[in-house]
């Protein structure tokens, strides 16, 4: 085998001997296959000898502007990067210094980093290059490669991704939080109709008690007012019609004495039964109700209560006069305190009673007061007493627009107070209704 020797090297051939020429023209060969390779990868790539210093590096580095390629050669790789120069604290440097070291080592080295001066974000990496086959280095021989990229787009790629993937999360957690919201609305919603529903429920079942109440009611009053009927008035026109047909036998046989006592007795029995009739109507509806107004129908009902019941004193304060309350009120207001008076006398045990009676400038207001043992705790229906007198005033009081208050303490006593609210054709009508009487 022929060789030939050029700067302390050997290159042979089989069966012949390279001349100078020829190692020339495979130096330039080589040169202008790196350099067509190369040149056309898109990022910096820079052969390094033993001192870090650039020996050959691809035109990147121009289009970087860092240099020209035959004025970077022989830089060491940070000054290859930072042509002019940083600060102490530089922190490609100390990156490149550490990365030379691990290479030193024997260590693959590869880092990335933001780097101020170039204003790019920079993936460096390190690479160790073998020796030739004997082992030995020329001075000028390469050591390492450093292959820097470009990753600026990759990084606000990624910037821009983390960037929706928080917009999404920010519009994922917006939109469950409405749908949340919206789920709790629908709970109360739910809650509120099921609430609407018993309290539904339960009107149904108090109205259908209180037709029921009603209906016993009507039915009481109807067999008290045919037991009045039969046991007062029946009795009397019975004698009565007894009297006259003894009159009429009298007078057929002409005793004319015995016919007049007997007349007068009838004509005496008569206006018994006519009191009477007057006093199941003026129960049944008093006429000065009808008549006069509310104002006077309760101070009459006030004197009937006190001959009724004369252990029970009673003391009135009715300040309203009777135009004073509108008329859709005052059948309400008369039987409330009809109501109220019934349930001293029934079950207050009290020894007192007051009615008050007055009309502010929009407001009818019904107080009435005893002494008496007072209300009993409340039942778990909510009554009070079993005829639930106290229920059914409140539905007549609310069915008018009123509202029923009521104050009392076990022994001490009974407070019931009964606000209604003038509307403006109740005041219309009250003003219509005295106009009437200072006419009158």
């Amino acid at each position: 085998m022929d060789t030939y020797t050029l700067g302390g090297s050997t290159l042979a051939a089989a069966g012949t001997v390279l001349t100078r020429e020829d190692v020339q023209n495979a130096i330039a060969r080589a040169k202008q296959d790196w350099e067509s390779t190369a040149d056309t990868l898109p990022h910096v790539v820079c052969l390094l000898d033993d001192q870090r210093c650039a020996v050959r590096v691809n035109r990147v580095i121009e289009s970087w502007q860092l240099g020209r390629v035959n004025e970077v050669l022989g830089r060491d790789m940070h000054e290859l990067l930072h042509p002019g120069g940083c600060g102490p604290d530089c922190e490609l440097g100390r990156l490149l210094d550490e990365s030379w070291k691990r290479l030193r080592d024997g260590q693959f080295a590869e880092f990335e980093v933001f780097d101020c001066t170039l204003e790019r974000a920079l993936q460096v990496a390190l690479r160790r290059i073998s020796a030739d086959a004997s082992g030995r280095r020329s001075p000028g021989h390469a050591r390492a490669v450093m292959i820097v990229y470009d990753v600026t787009p990759l990084h606000a790629a990624r910037a821009a991704l983390v960037s929706l993937n928080e917009s999404l999360e920010a519009r994922v957690h917006a939109r469950t939080a409405e749908l949340e919201s919206a789920n709790r609305d629908l709970q109360n919603e739910i809650l509120r109709r099921e609430s609407a529903e018993d309290a539904l429920r339960q009107s149904r079942n108090e109205l259908a008690l209180l037709s029921q109440q009603l209906i016993k009611a009507q039915e009481s009053e109807r067999r008290r007012i045919a037991q009045e009927l039969h046991d007062s008035v029946g009795q009397s026109l019975s004698a009565i019609k007894y009297s006259l047909e003894r009159a009429t036998v009298l007078h057929r046989q002409e005793r004319h004495a015995d016919t007049h006592p007997l007349l007068i007795r009838t004509v005496e029995r008569v206006q018994e039964t006519i009191s009477e009739i007057r006093a199941i109507a003026a129960n049944l509806r008093p006429s000065v109700l009808d008549d006069l107004g509310v104002a006077s129908a309760l101070a009459w009902l006030c004197r009937e209560f006190g001959e009724t019941y004369p252990d029970i004193g009673v003391h009135t304060c009715i300040s309203a006069a009777d135009p004073d309350i509108p008329q859709r009120l005052t059948t309400t207001v008369f039987r409330c305190t009809q109501e109220l008076l019934n349930n001293v006398a029934k079950h207050a045990k009290a020894t007192h009673v007051s009615v008050a009676l007055a009309r502010e400038t929009s407001t009818v207001t019904l107080i009435v007061c005893d002494d008496g043992v007072g209300l009993p705790r409340a039942s778990s229906s909510g009554s009070f007493w079993l005829g639930h007198g106290i229920r059914n005033l409140r539905e007549r009081t609310e069915m008018t627009g009123g509202k029923l208050t009521l104050a009392s303490e076990p022994g001490c006593g009974t407070r019931a107070r009964i606000d209604w609210h003038l509307t403006s054709t109740d005041l219309a009508d009250a003003w219509t209704a005295q106009s009437a009487t200072q006419l009158k």
